[in-house]
């Protein structure tokens, strides 16, 4: 059975996402959707995978850094120790879902969609580095914070990389 916490930590998630997707959905009412990146073309769906392929490849790229500083194995981000310890499988797939389909969705939103195309008014480079910066910035908050410093060398570059480039796709297409 669903605990009260259980409930509140779905009920948290569904608020986050439909807040987030609410805004966009309030944005394409004001401006066509195109202006601030909210379409999908049946070529994206490679980018979806090249996406995927560019985050494997990143953290392979980084291993090395991250046995150098943390020699009794790297510490996992607080999102996977939350889905690990949740109490029912109910909030397990919830977590899942919002961590692996609603939390790219509406970050692609966000940084590739409104705040890069908000951005490039300053410039296309500008828009690219801030956003990429502000995208791997944001993932500050699910890292351990007994080990901040290290931590942050392990998952921050990957993340500003990733940034980069799926900013730079999203300029070109």
């Amino acid at each position: 059975a669903l605990g009260d916490e259980d409930w509140v930590t779905v009920l948290s998630l569904a608020g986050q996402y439909a807040g987030s997707l609410g805004v966009f959905w309030i944005l394409t009412r004001y401006k066509d959707p195109g202006d601030i990146g909210l379409t999908i073309q049946p070529g994206d769906f490679f980018y979806v995978a090249l996406g995927l392929i560019l985050q494997i490849a990143l953290a392979l790229l980084f291993l090395p850094l991250s046995d150098l500083l943390f020699p009794d194995g790297r510490p996992q981000q607080e999102v996977a120790d939350v889905i690990a310890n949740a109490d029912t499988l109910f909030l397990q797939v919830a977590l899942i879902t919002a961590a692996v389909v609603l939390g790219p969705l509406t970050e692609e939103l966000m940084y590739r969609g409104v705040l890069l195309r908000a951005l490039e008014s300053r410039g296309k480079p500008f828009a690219l580095i801030v956003s990429s910066v502000v995208f791997a910035g944001v993932h500050l908050t699910g890292l351990d914070m007994s080990q901040l410093l290290a931590s942050a060398a392990v998952f921050l570059p990957p993340l500003f990389a990733l940034g980069l480039i799926l900013a730079w796709i999203t300029q070109r297409t």
